[in-house]
């Protein structure tokens, strides 16, 4: 492993890339709690969510001085994390928009809430994550990233349209937009770790 690959950087940057992942993600998060008609104020989210980011970037600190890999995963999982609940918010941003959350429209409205999730998790990965920044050969880096996004794009809009079908008809009495999140949810997390490895051996190594 690399030199660049096990720096730790300075506590001032990890700190206040967290506490910025927190804020964004409170705010996500509200819209998919709004959805779902859960009664959680914005506040509780925001200090809920930068709590535990910044909390999360000082234990990931802290074990990664011993295991490099898990300072970088610590961070590709906080980045994860608010890309997941950027996917979601702007999935349920649509569903509530529209009051579409079944058929070819949501999986319509899966790939995009996945697009703009992936644009997302580009800029948090390059520059925070894995520290990429100034890579000479940026085109090639970027058409790395697009297809190893699209690939992760079509088994997240795969497997979310299949559960979301399906899935009534296993088990009833599911409200539509909860199983319409359960459908993201599952595939957003097989796509997350797909991601993880391609970004880690293949668009960012």
């Amino acid at each position: 492993m690399s030199t660049t690959e096990t720096k730790i950087n300075p506590l001032a940057r990890d700190l206040g890339g967290a506490a910025i992942i927190g804020v964004l993600a409170s705010i996500f998060a509200f819209i998919v709690v709004t959805n779902l008609k859960f009664n959680i104020s914005w506040l509780i989210l925001l200090l809920g969510f930068t709590g535990l980011t910044v909390l999360g970037i000082l234990i990931t600190r802290l074990f990664g001085e011993k295991i490099p890999l898990i300072y970088k995963f610590g961070k590709f999982g906080e980045a994860g994390g608010l890309n997941w609940l950027v996917d979601f918010g702007v999935l349920n941003l649509l569903i509530l928009l529209t009051g579409i959350n079944a058929g070819i429209y949501f999986s319509v409205f899966k790939g995009g809430s996945f697009a703009v999730a992936s644009t997302n998790s580009y800029f948090w990965n390059k520059f925070w994550v894995f520290e990429k920044g100034k890579t000479k050969k940026v085109g090639a880096e970027l058409t790395r990233f697009i297809i190893s996004i699209l690939i992760g794009m079509t088994v997240n809009v795969l497997i979310a349209s299949t559960i979301r079908f399906f899935g009534p008809n296993i088990f009833s009495g599911i409200d539509g937009n909860l199983w319409a999140n359960i459908a993201a949810a599952i595939g957003s997390l097989l796509a997350m770790v797909f991601n993880f490895a391609m970004f880690k051996l293949w668009v960012f190594k």
